[in-house]
């Protein structure tokens, strides 16, 4: 079911120039944090209020009468605001004299056509707005009482459920919902369904079976005027109540409750996937699209989830960024790319306007701790929302750390590959690679718009991993005035050399002893000569690793904290060269990024502006 089309929005919150986004069944609004999705389905809801507003109390007026109707900020639940100028875009609701034109339009699909429908809104003073349709509609009463029908609902994530909740009437309900306080009104959603059909709670009870193997009680009135809910689940004797179920399990009742209950309806649903796991978050989505459409509602969603974008690509996905649109679905080029890569590559890209390539996670913290160490530039500027792709496709130990570094990544795919496919949908994109040399000699390369770098030696453990290093932080973990502190430091250069002897020296302990024993600039240069193809970050890991087993405990490092020792450690003369230079590049890139980021802002304003004159 569609009964709106697309929406357009101009002067709202985060949207400043004016700005199409198309709606299908279900449509999919993503992005990051702050960047206008939520203001999208606000905007939506505001329309709809302001259209039932203005028609309800002008519909009965000769042409001429009918002028603007006035919204107070406190009747406007879905979109709660302390000022009424909040609802214009960087507050700005005059230049000079004249008002600042926010304006909202919807099409509206009516007797077989699609009709743009715009209402105006003006700024009166702290707590009023005023709200009138265009003039090219303000006669077509058929078409308004049509959209004043419509009902537009907006539904905010599952929040805490208490114990009791009293029976609220329909309008108080939707208040709540508006204002996000959806733990006040699950059981009355609820306790509404049942009342309306046995047939759509039998559903929801058998959903709720399916999803989380839990038998779903009635919701009953009690004489306390609130409502019970109780479920049944195979391992407990007793019937619990809802408010002891997880907020997954509350999130999926919500949704379900919520369908049923607002049916023929356009149902603005903000992350439905919250709380929940991977496979629950397709599971939603694809239950909100086919039970909305089996109850002619129309859904648009704004989500986080990966899966969901994943599964909107061939359908209705907009990305929305800094009050931006950008209609994915319906450019082939993006979507097929998308495809390949997956959609949060593309978005990540968009919005940063680069790729760090590196092996891991482990090494992203590295570079940083470096940064910090050498107190170089690139750690004032360290960009907080990094944008990496992880290129290490093979994982001998499958680690938390390696499962969590493969599904942030894209193992198998190539930077050249990963890239190349990128910069073709986003021609400013520029790429790094900071990546692990792994004993080949592999030659720095660039490739226009993408530069890969390799350490010279192993991997950037090799460039302060050190014997005496890993020898300080053990002792630092034991205090000296410990009464067996001598001991258990006599056990730390016991395990070390039998490592180092292992897995730096072949077994050859007399080649070990000679090392141990020259003079401290000829050790130097011997376990530089000895390491430079070794990976030093299994040396230290596996140091750690037989220490707590003769010790006894948790291992005091892993080898994804082993950046932790960087603070500790005296880099060597080749390092505090070469690292510097790898770090120049990184602090160019974000630096090129904040540029660009702040252009883009600036440029929003300057069009902002243009627009209100």
């Amino acid at each position: 079911m569609r009964l709106l089309h697309y929406i357009e929005i101009e002067n709202f919150k985060r949207f400043g120039a004016r700005q199409r986004i198309e709606l299908d069944h279900p449509a999919v609004l993503i992005g990051p944090n702050n960047c206008g999705k939520t203001s999208a389905i606000q905007a939506m809801a505001l329309w709809s209020q302001a259209v039932r507003t203005w028609y309800d109390v002008r519909r009965e007026s000769s042409a001429k009468e009918r002028t603007a109707t006035s919204l107070n900020r406190l009747s406007i639940v879905a979109v709660p605001v302390t000022r009424t100028r909040f609802f214009w875009h960087n507050t700005q609701v005059r230049k000079g004299s004249k008002d600042i034109a926010l304006n909202i339009t919807v099409g509206v699909e009516f007797e077989g056509h699609v009709h743009p429908l715009t209402m105006r809104f003006r700024n009166q003073g702290d707590e009023l707005v005023y709200c009138t349709p265009d003039p090219s509609v303000m006669g077509n009463l058929k078409l308004l009482a049509y959209a004043s029908s419509l009902r537009v609902e907006l539904l905010y994530p599952m929040s805490g459920l208490d114990t009791e909740e009293p029976i609220l009437q329909p309008g108080r309900v939707d208040v709540l919902l508006g204002q996000g306080r959806t733990a006040d009104v699950l059981r009355n959603l609820c306790l509404a369904v049942a009342r309306t059909s046995v047939g759509d709670w039998q559903r929801i009870v058998d959903l709720m079976r399916r999803l989380f193997k839990v038998d779903l009680g009635a919701p009953e009135e009690t004489s306390r005027g609130s409502i019970t809910l109780a479920y049944r689940q195979d391992s407990v004797k007793e019937a619990l109540d809802i408010s002891s179920a997880g907020r997954g399990m509350l999130q999926m009742l919500l949704v379900f409750a919520y369908l049923f209950s607002h049916k023929r309806s356009v149902l603005l649903v903000d992350e439905p996937d919250a709380h929940l796991e991977i496979l629950r978050q397709k599971q939603v989505y694809v239950l909100l699209r086919d039970i909305a459409s089996e109850n002619g509602s129309q859904v648009v969603m704004v989500t986080h989830s990966e899966v969901i974008l994943d599964e909107a690509l061939d359908k209705n996905l907009t990305l929305l960024l800094e009050g931006r649109a950008d209609d994915l679905a319906r450019k082939d080029d993006i979507r097929n790319s998308l495809k390949h890569f997956g959609a949060e590559h593309y978005v990540k890209a968009r919005q940063r306007g680069y790729v760090l390539y590196a092996e891991g996670g482990t090494d992203v913290d590295m570079l940083r701790a470096l940064a910090t160490r050498l107190n170089h530039e690139a750690a004032q500027v360290w960009d907080e929302r990094i944008n990496t792709f992880y290129v290490q496709n093979n994982f001998p130990l499958q680690d938390f750390d390696a499962e969590l570094e493969r599904v942030e990544g894209g193992f198998g795919i190539t930077p050249l590959d990963h890239f190349n496919g990128l910069r073709n949908l986003l021609p400013d994109l520029e790429g790094l690679g900071i990546l692990d040399n792994d004993g080949r000699n592999r030659p720095d390369r660039d490739y226009g718009a993408l530069k890969l770098r390799y350490w010279r030696r192993y991997e950037a453990e090799n460039y302060f991993v050190v014997p005496d290093l890993l020898e300080r932080f053990a002792r630092s973990r034991y205090p000296s005035e410990d009464l067996f502190a001598a001991q258990v430091h006599a056990l730390i250069t016991e395990v070390l050399d039998e490592v180092l002897i292992s897995l730096v020296f072949d077994g050859q302990a007399e080649d070990h002893r000679a090392w141990r024993g020259a003079a401290s600039d000829a050790a130097r240069v011997i376990w530089e000569a000895k390491t430079e193809h070794r990976k030093l970050s299994a040396v230290a890991e596996e140091f750690f690793r037989r220490l707590a087993q003769r010790q006894g405990g948790a291992m005091l490092l892993t080898k994804g904290e082993l950046h932790r020792l960087v603070p500790l450690a005296d880099l060597s003369a080749s390092a505090e060269k070469e690292v510097p230079e790898k770090l120049d590049l990184v602090a160019a890139l974000f630096k090129s990024a904040q540029r660009r980021q702040t252009a883009m802002l600036v440029a929003m304003g300057a069009e902002a502006n243009s627009n209100s004159d």
